[in-house]
Formats: structure tokens, C-alpha cells, sequence
């Protein structure tokens, strides 16, 4: 081979190499069209603890910490003592942790109670404290719009 063939084989070889190397270059900088790899970029936004987007959260750590539903069964004699109460969730036992809570509130069967404390399961909840939302009242008792008080002619 002759020095000119030589140089035009060189310059083919040397023109190939810096071809790929572009593309290259190229392809790892432009995105790739009909892959279907979206890239979306996103940020976030710092808030005060006061913003309206705490609320769900709050709400939810409110569950773990409240419990409303109607006294079912009441047991004194255990230590501590404990309810039965019906909540939305179904029938959950609470342990009473203050002993004297469920006389100083004067908590009956069938009142609807809030219990502050923390839920240990999904049946079982410890409270702290106790408050009577709703006094159950009995519907055979008399009362002013009774039948049996009106007089029959």
C-alpha cells in the first residue's frame, strides 16, 4: 500500500471515531423520542405549621388519641378498670388508668363518652381521661309527652 492510501484509510478511521464520539456525546444529552420516559421535575414548598395541609395529619394523630363511642359494659372490679365501648370502628375495650375516672364522671351503660389517651390496638384503647358527651336517658321512663300521664275521658 502506498503512502496516500494509507493516509486516506487514516483520515476515514479518524473521521469515524470522532462521528461516534459525537453522537455520542449528542444522544446522552437529548431525550430520546418514542421511548415513553417522561422526566417531570418537581419542588416542594415549605409551610408554616398553622397551613390548612397539617390538618389532615392532626386529624389523623386525633385518632390514636380520641376515642368517642357508647359505654356498652362497664367492669370496676379489674385494675385497671375497663369499658366496653361501640364506636364507629366496632367494639373496643378501655383501660382506665385513673381508677377513680369512670365514678368522678359518673359514667353509666349507654352514655356516649370521649375517652383522651392513646390506642394501643384496634381493640384496645388506654385513657387517661374521661368525659361524658351525651347522658343516656331511659325511654321507659315517664315523661311529660307520655300517654299513660293523660287523663281518659
Amino acid at each position: 500500500m502506498d503512502r496516500s492510501t494509507l493516509r486516506r484509510l487514516g483520515r476515514a478511521l479518524l473521521l469515524g471515531a470522532a462521528i461516534i464520539a459525537s453522537t455520542s456525546a449528542l444522544a446522552a444529552v437529548m431525550p430520546i423520542h418514542g421511548a415513553g420516559v417522561q422526566v417531570a421535575e418537581a419542588t416542594v414548598a415549605q409551610g408554616s405549621k398553622d397551613d390548612k395541609k397539617a390538618k389532615p395529619q392532626e386529624e389523623s394523630n386525633d385518632e390514636d388519641h380520641i376515642l368517642n363511642g357508647q359505654v356498652l359494659d362497664i367492669d370496676t372490679l379489674k385494675d385497671p378498670p375497663e369499658l366496653v365501648v361501640g364506636s364507629v370502628d366496632g367494639l373496643t375495650t378501655v383501660r382506665v388508668l385513673k381508677t377513680d375516672e369512670i365514678v368522678r364522671n359518673g359514667v353509666h351503660l349507654g352514655d356516649y363518652i370521649q375517652a383522651n389517651g392513646e390506642k394501643v390496638s384496634e381493640v384496645l384503647f388506654e385513657a387517661t381521661q374521661l368525659s361524658v358527651s351525651e347522658r343516656y336517658s331511659d325511654p321507659g321512663t315517664t315523661s311529660s309527652n307520655d300517654n299513660k300521664s293523660k287523663k281518659k275521658n
